[in-house]
This record gives C-alpha cells, sequence and structure tokens, in this order.
C-alpha cells in the first residue's frame, strides 16, 4: 500500500492533468478479461444501437422527402386509370397550380436482376412539375425524337449511360405489336430533381410515344399528380377532387404524396416498427453493462478510494475518477460501435426492404453520431451516481483498518 501511495504521489507531482489515467488503467486491468469482454459487448450494442436509428431516420427521409404539395389522383377502384380530359378541370379547381398526367414503363435493362423504371409525361405535365428540371428544349429534343428519353445525372451516372446510347426495357407489358421490349435513346442528362423526388423513377421519356405505342385497350388511361399552392390545404384540395368525381363512372382517390408514402409505411409490418424496439434494447443492455461493471469495481476497491480520500481526493476527485471509469469504456465502445454500424449500412438498408417504399440508404449522419455519443456520456454519468453516493457516505477509519 505504501509504493501504491508514494506513486500516486509522484504521478500527481509529475502530471497534474493526467493524474486520473493511470488510477482508471489500473482499475481495467484488475480484471483484465473481464473488461474486455464488457468493451466487446459495449461495442455490439452500440452498433446495433446506431444501426437502429439509422435505418429509422432512413424510414423518416423516406416520407418527408415526399412533398405535401403534390397530390397523387388515381382512379379509386382497379384499373382502368382516369382520362386525360379530366386534367383541364382539375387545374381549373382553386388552390391547384397544375396538373401532371403520367404513367410508368416498369421492368428490367438486359438482366431481370436489373430493375428500372421510366417515367412517361408531356410538357404540359412538366411543366406542372419544376423540380423534375426539364426545359422546353429538352421537349424540342423529344418531340423530334419520340423515343428519346433524359436521364438525371445520378441515374446516368448509375447505368452508365450518355446522349446517344440505346437504353432497352424489357417490361411486362407489351406493347401493341406485342413486343415486350421498350426501346430508348439516350437525349441528354439532367439535373437531379431539387427538391429530390422519390415517387417516380429519374428516366424521363415522351409520354405521347407512349400512349400511341401501347396496347389500345390500355390508351387513355393515366394517373395525375397535382401541384397545389399550399401545403397546409392539400388533404382540402383532396376532398375536393374526390367529392366532384364521386357520382362519375370512375371515382378518383387523392392523398398527398407525403401521407401516401407514410400510409404505405404504417399499412405493413417492417423494420420501422421493429427499429425502434431494437434500439431501446441495446440501449438497455448499454446502461446495464456500464452501470454493473462501475458498481462491481468500486466495490471491489473500496480501500483503495479510502486511501485516496486519505491522501487528499476530494470528493470532486473521487466523482471525476468514477465517472471516467464508467466513461471511457463506454465511449470507447461507442466509437468503434458507430464505425461499425457505418461499414455495415449497407446490409442495414436492406432491412428495410420490402416495405414498398424506395428506402435512402441507412447512412449515419452527423446528428446519428452526435446522439450516439451523448448517449454514451449520459449512461456514463448515469452508472456513476450511485457508486458515489456510497463513496460519499464511506466511513475511513472501518475501511482503513482493515474492518
Amino acid at each position: 500500500m505504501t509504493i501504491v501511495i508514494g506513486a500516486i504521489g509522484a504521478l500527481r507531482g509529475i502530471f497534474p492533468r493526467m493524474k486520473y489515467l493511470p488510477l482508471v488503467w489500473a482499475a481495467f486491468r484488475r480484471h483484465t478479461t473481464e473488461s474486455l469482454l464488457t468493451f466487446l459487448v459495449l461495442t455490439i450494442a452500440f452498433t446495433l444501437f446506431s444501426s437502429m436509428v439509422a435505418l429509422r431516420s432512413a424510414y423518416e427521409r423516406a416520407v418527408t422527402v415526399n412533398r405535401m404539395d403534390r397530390l397523387l389522383v388515381n382512379q379509386r377502384f382497379c384499373c382502368e386509370g382516369l382520362s386525360l380530359a379530366r386534367r383541364d378541370e382539375i387545374m381549373r379547381m382553386p388552390g391547384v397550380r397544375g396538373a401532371a398526367a403520367l404513367q410508368w414503363v416498369f421492368g428490367f435493362h438486359q438482366e431481370p436482376s436489373m430493375p428500372v423504371g421510366a417515367l412517361m409525361l408531356d410538357q404540359v405535365g412538366a411543366a406542372s412539375l419544376p423540380e423534375l428540371r426539364l426545359t422546353p428544349e429538352h421537349w424540342k429534343q423529344m418531340a423530334a425524337k419520340p423515343t428519346g428519353v433524359f436521364f438525371s445525372r445520378t441515374q446516368a451516372a448509375e447505368w452508365k449511360v450518355k446522349p446517344g446510347d440505346r437504353f432497352a426495357i424489357q417490361s411486362p407489358v407489351p406493347r401493341a405489336d406485342g413486343d415486350k421490349a421498350w426501346p430508348f435513346e439516350v437525349l441528354g442528362i439532367v439535373d437531379d430533381p431539387d427538391p429530390p423526388v422519390a415517387w417516380a423513377p429519374n428516366i424521363y421519356g415522351n409520354f405521347e410515344y407512349f400512349e400511341a405505342v401501347r396496347q389500345p385497350g390500355q390508351r387513355g388511361a393515366l394517373n395525375f399528380i397535382v401541384a397545389v399552392d399550399d401545403p397546409d390545404k392539400a388533404e382540402a384540395t383532396c376532398q375536393k377532387i374526390d367529392v366532384s368525381y364521386a357520382n362519375s363512372a370512375r371515382p378518383t382517390y387523392c392523398v398527398p404524396l407525403q401521407m401516401d408514402a407514410r400510409s404505405i409505411l404504417d399499412a405493413v409490418i417492417s423494420m420501422r416498427e421493429m427499429s425502434f424496439g431494437i434500439a431501446a434494447a441495446g440501449l438497455f443492455m448499454i446502461f446495464f453493462l456500464c452501470a454493473n461493471s462501475t458498481a462491481e469495481s468500486v466495490r471491489e476497491r473500496i480501500s483503495e478510494f479510502a486511501v485516496l480520500k486519505t491522501i487528499g481526493f476530494g470528493s470532486r476527485e473521487i466523482g471525476v475518477l468514477v465517472f471516467l471509469e464508467a466513461a471511457l469504456p463506454c465511449i470507447a465502445g461507442a466509437v468503434l460501435g458507430i464505425a461499425l454500424a457505418a461499414a455495415l449500412s449497407g446490409f442495414t438498408t436492406r432491412l428495410g426492404e420490402g416495405s414498398e417504399l424506395p428506402l435512402p440508404p441507412a447512412s449515419l449522419s452527423i446528428w446519428i453520431v452526435a446522439l450516439a455519443l451523448g448517449v454514451a456520456l449520459l449512461i456514463s454519468a448515469a452508472s456513476a451516481v450511485l457508486p458515489l453516493r456510497r463513496l460519499q457516505s464511506l466511513d475511513l477509519a472501518p475501511v482503513l483498518a482493515g474492518r
């Protein structure tokens, strides 16, 4: 014990700002295997926690990227679609800024494992959706080349295409001539939608060409994306549209895109619901491990703390020491867990597949990193509370006497 006291005194004199580190290190070395296992489990728990928070954040981004001032209008009962004549009627309604008539060509390019889709719309529709970044000049090119399509920059990079390339989509829905291949030519590359668009593939084609070559029984069937002036009145506008066509042969179903995206998530049992519970379980595991490890370490070293108090360590110094013993492995586990969660972000994103909603990458943003580190500090502080209360009420004389 005399040697320990002498070593502590020497360290305090030489490294006054590092006086806690040798003590903390000695506490970790007391049970090396147990300390390493605790650190490993803390790392796994923080990996789980960070991954689930990132996944839940990805779900929220998948919803909020859809705008409340964009309304989806389609046929209420499957599956004929609406007529183009309704666009003018909808555009005359109060609060409506524009309406885009559109359809999609979905299928695959080259291999079934390479799914792709193209959005077919006309110039009036594109003017109603300025976020698509299509200009009148682009429409002049598509009018001159009806089979032409424009790729957004992200889509062009993903499919490695350039102007002049041929790009065919194999669709389960055949054209009028019975061929299931829809051949297109890349006319150019346009900027990515701003703000981002999640409801449509960012490959844009000519609706008039699509209408002319698809099967006669399907012509005239389409959907609308309606742009409104005030997102706060989006639901009210939807109600007006639905009421207007309630007694028609093809009643409508109108919903803001953001509400539609949220209803898709809420309608299925997915990792969105599970992610919160899994993150909470990881949080409980972290707190249990950190609190148990800190309490056990302090309990086994009561006599050492009594010596520290005897040589001049006050309540503040003892508090800092106990907090560091709890915080250092917890923060180190958080840092390594965050790194592992970032490395596993691709796998985490795949956990969200099957929700019928395009899911952005479950990446770890700055706020998720800050949240994990903040949780580590908070849990460390909470884990130190009970051991510190025990040390504050410590009676030095019996402890030093060995009783």
